[in-house]
């Protein structure tokens, strides 16, 4: 019975002696106040009793207690603490009421309206023409104030660990390989810091011409080779609004209007905010920032946020008015990203027979960034010719201009950061694993000189089944000319094998130019809308289109193509195809059976005006992708040079995404036309994505497609003319449920109506799309917290149902990105 009730009686004693003892009153009249709240940074830790007492666990340093009618205590945590507070005299308990009020100011809500009403008119972009420089510094170091005790214990460690006996110490290899790189970060961190990414920059803008931006001189610590990735990566709000501002956040945020004062000789607002999570528990005078509101032009003329907890970050942004217009003057961020830890031996609580027992050493890593806007010139006459090739270009790489654009001189441990972190990157080849990880934001996965695309390892669709394969490409780390290709794949549900075969002739190393030439025997659906010019994740938004869709044809094609970026925002394709095509279902096409030789041209353009790209020895790279985006496809076949088809068929697909005051909105206007003689899979299948053809529960799931109907039965709706329209609407509020992430409502619209002139000729059971089809649809993203929308369609008007499961479509989304 000693032996148990021993154990409880530590647990009891530690649990009752480990908490504080708070105890709180008045400083006027000495009695205990009640109700006060105490906060550990955001957290309510609780609240004092009727004796003004509270026990209370934290490792916060410091407390805040709150009460009603007294100013503010700050007080350090000790074991046993006492604190008075001072009362709060009748005007100073009337404006604390007022700011603690758990609602938005809403003198401080018709300001931001006008702030966000007026951002157009403000903005620089609203003048014919600027170019300005800038400088930026990125920098990844401990916290300014602990470098000399950071550098003290590492020579106190280094000097311990030398004397320690490692006589029958044994070391797996890997964790020997990973200690010994660990030692050599530290070793390279002690007198540099542990990244620095110096960046000069101009930025030139016409409304005739539009935007260019061109990387004067870089210098990255620890790569010989620019990370071309990571050029357009600009943490600031040089072209965005802050998130705080914008009106779909409004829900996420308490705005209080706080004081209006004189702001470099200007009249301001000076709007404080608050982010709502747990409102029972949220300190109501820990606030995360403020908005400064130039009173005159409403203008944004400062941001400043602070997280939540103590020390975790800070981002501070000013503007200046220029010909009337508010630039981005300069802009100070710190972010904590993680800790350096050591395990610290507790020598005085080492006895007899005692085994070591560890304190942890944690030093916090920061991310410091630096921004200086500089030299603006103002409507200045601008060449077209300094507007041609891709958004943003490299001029230089080596570091050597970057002296002519610093605001200050680098610091002794700066400048020891590019020796020290060199030759700890070189030593052990992290160039060459950063490259792999950046192949990845192009669906890449990088080995050497094999780049892996990842959308070939595995699909599902109802005539394959199970497709699984691989698809390798050889990069420019094997030629910067030559690039050969070839994937494979088998469908464990038809058995059979599938392959192709290509090579890439870059022709130009300033632009996008390539001459390709291919081979593939493979199947695809009948029917899809051409996707040419589809960028990777607008394809990997189709990857389960056919999930249940047996609709299939086999394709033998020797195909040439040259494709040729005309400018920043034009692109253009051609291909030359020889096929041979065969019906892989019951089909037959007039009086000519399933199978066909097929000669075709194709001419492909697609137009995004607003995308941002940059040229990499990879080829193009959008770093920024913008809206609209239009895509046309035109393609001719031929009853020559042994085709048996003379068919055209044409389709375009418009694009645009863009916020109001109902939130953000995405618009898709598609739609083709096929005439002459083409088989089915010539014409347009119109994107089923439900399976009509089972009583199952699964028959009626899908996932969200670029161009897909949730609720149309899959392989059954075909037209050789159509039109089609889809809305997007995603709610101006968020919300929170459970987790961290916060949710959306997304609304959904979708039609298409066309005709099928020769549907006779086409001896394959089908319906024509010959009246008007729609269905609106839900879909909750991020549901309960989690990483996945979940939602549905359900069909409307003319081809609705009286069965509920017809009518219904189920979507399960993967917000991956978002």
């Amino acid at each position: 019975m000693t032996k148990l009730l021993f154990p409880l009686f530590l647990f009891f004693t530690a649990m009752v002696f480990g908490q504080t003892q708070l105890k709180v009153f008045s400083k006027a009249t000495k009695q205990p106040i009640y109700n006060a709240a105490v906060y550990c940074d955001d957290e309510l830790l609780g609240k004092t009793d009727t004796g003004g007492t509270l026990s209370f666990k934290t490792k916060c340093k410091k407390v805040e207690i709150l009460a009603s009618n007294f100013e503010d205590a700050l007080a350090e945590v000790r074991n046993t603490m006492e604190v008075a507070m001072q009362p709060l005299s009748e005007k100073r308990g009337n404006i604390d009421r007022v700011i603690i009020n758990d609602k938005s100011d809403p003198r401080a809500l018709k300001i931001l309206d006008e702030l966000n009403k007026r951002a157009k008119e403000n903005s620089p972009k609203s003048l014919e023409s600027y170019n300005f420089k800038s400088y930026t510094k990125f920098s990844l170091d401990l916290d300014k104030d602990s470098i000399d005790i950071y550098k003290n214990f590492l020579a106190a460690r280094k000097d311990s660990i030398s004397k320690v006996d490692q006589k029958g110490f044994k070391q797996k290899e890997k964790e020997k390989k990973d200690s010994l790189i660990a030692e050599d970060f530290i070793d390279a961190s002690a007198e540099g810091q542990m990244f620095l990414w110096e960046k000069a920059t101009e930025y030139k803008y016409s409304k005739k011409y539009g935007e260019k931006t061109n990387i004067i001189d870089n210098r990255m610590s620890g790569f010989k080779n620019p990370i071309y990735e990571a050029m357009a990566l600009n943490i600031s709000n040089l072209d965005r609004t802050p998130r705080q501002l914008r009106p779909e956040n409004r829900d996420l945020f308490h705005y209080y209007l706080s004081d209006t004062i004189q702001l470099d000789g200007r009249q301001t607002y000076v709007i404080k905010f608050k982010e709502i999570t747990d409102k029972k528990k949220q300190n109501p005078r820990k606030f995360n920032g403020k908005i400064y509101v130039d009173a005159e032009s409403f203008a944004l003329k400062k941001f400043e946020s602070i997280s939540k907890k103590i020390n975790e970050g800070n981002i501070v942004s000013v503007w200046k008015p220029i010909h009337n217009k508010w630039f981005l003057d300069y802009e100070d961020i710190r972010l904590k990203m993680g800790n350096t830890s050591f395990d610290v031996s507790k020598k005085d609580s080492l006895k007899a027979g005692d085994t070591k027992k560890y304190n942890q050493k944690k030093f916090g890593n920061y991310l410091y960034v630096k921004n200086r806007f500089f030299d603006f010139d103002i409507n200045e006459p601008q060449k077209a010719s300094d507007f041609k090739g891709y958004s943003l270009e490299m001029k230089n790489s080596d570091g050597s201009l970057l002296q002519q654009y610093r605001t200050d001189s680098l610091t002794a441990r700066e400048s020891n950061t590019y020796t020290k972190i060199d030759r700890f990157v070189q030593k052990h080849d992290f160039e060459k694993k950063l490259n792999t990880l950046t192949q990845l934001l192009r669906g890449n996965l990088r080995y050497k000189m094999i780049d892996f695309d990842l959308t070939k390892f595995i699909s599902y669709d109802k005539y394959q089944g199970i497709r699984l394969g691989a698809g390798l490409k050889l990069n420019e780390k094997f030629s910067k000319t030559f690039s050969p290709d070839g994937y494979f794949g088998y469908g464990f549900k038809d058995h059979r094998w599938k392959y192709g075969l290509g090579l890439d002739v870059k022709l130009s190393d300033k632009r996008t130019s390539v001459f390709r030439i291919e081979y593939l025997d493979d199947v695809f659906a009948a029917g899809r809308f051409s996707n040419y010019m589809w960028d990777k994740m607008m394809r990997l938004s189709d990857i389960n289109l056919d999930l249940h869709n047996a609709v299939f044809y086999k394709n033998q094609k020797w195909s040439a193509s040259y494709l040729y970026d005309i400018s920043n925002s034009l692109s253009m394709k051609i291909a030359v195809n020889k096929e041979k095509q065969e019906a892989l279902f019951d089909y037959q096409y007039k009086n000519l059976g399933n199978s066909f030789d097929n000669t075709s041209a194709i001419l492909s353009l697609k137009f995004s005006p607003n995308d941002k790209n940059i040229m990499t020895p990879s080829g193009k790279f959008t770093y920024e992708k913008n809206y609209p985006q239009v895509f046309v496809n035109y393609e001719k076949g031929f009853n020559t040079l042994g085709g048996d088809l003379d068919y055209n068929r044409l389709d375009a697909l418009f694009i645009h995404q863009f916020r109001t005051k109902l939130g953000s909105t995405n618009i898709k206007i598609f739609g083709g036309i096929s005439s002459g003689s083409a088989p089915i899979w010539k014409n347009f299948e119109i994107a089923g994505q439900n399976d009509a053809n089972i009583d199952k529960w699964y028959s009626n799931i899908s996932t969200p497609s670029n161009l897909g109907f949730a609720t149309m039965p899959s392989g059954t709706f075909f037209a050789d003319k159509f039109a089609g329209f889809k809305i997007s609407q995603y709610l101006p509020f968020k919300f929170k449920t459970l987790g961290k992430r916060y949710s959306d409502i997304e609304l959904e619209y979708q039609s298409a109506i066309g005709n099928f002139k020769n549907r006779q000729d086409h001896q394959f059971e089908f319906t024509a799309l010959d009246h008007y089809y729609q269905e609106a649809g839900l879909i909750w993203n991020h549901f309960l917290g989690t990483g996945f929308g979940v939602g549905f369609s359900y069909r409307l008007g003319y081809y609705q149902t009286s069965e509920f499961k017809d009518n219904i479509g189920i979507k399960i989304k993967f917000n991956l990105l978002r």
